[in-house]
């Protein structure tokens, strides 16, 4: 799990792969509630923010540096991720995902994933929405 001297590096990879960024406050409460998952080679090279509400979840990012991609850090987050909410009696994991981004899709389903639902409008693309049922 993220510690909360984790969250710059965070803040960097927000600032690199997304437009839709949030604060440091935001994540020092997600990381305190234990609701970021992190990989690091000394320093953090990717994570994985999730919320859960009684007996479902969402990831709501998952992003690995370009440097160390290819090396199964990401599919290695969402298993243990996955351990991890089973044992909180998580039934289901949702994630979206946009169409486009093949890689992304086919490890999500790699991970058990199903496509469930498609859309997403800034920009105009269809999305795909994944559901992972946890057993």
């Amino acid at each position: 799990y993220a510690v909360s001297e984790d969250v710059f590096d965070i803040l960097n990879f927000d600032k690199e792969y997304f437009s839709n960024n949030f604060d440091e406050k935001f994540y020092i409460e997600y990381i305190e509630n234990k609701k970021v998952l992190v990989a690091k080679e000394k320093d953090v090279v990717g994570y994985v923010l999730f919320n859960q509400i009684f007996d479902e979840a969402e990831i709501y990012k998952i992003v690995v540096s370009k440097d160390f991609r290819n090396k199964q850090i990401a599919y290695n987050l969402i298993e243990f991720l996955i351990k991890e909410l089973k044992l909180r009696d998580v039934s289901k994991i949702f994630l979206e995902v946009r169409e486009s981004n093949i890689p992304a899709r086919n490890l999500y389903k790699k991970c058990g994933f199903v496509e469930i639902v498609d859309y997403y409008n800034n920009p105009k693309e269809n999305g795909i929405m994944m559901l992972k049922e946890v057993i």
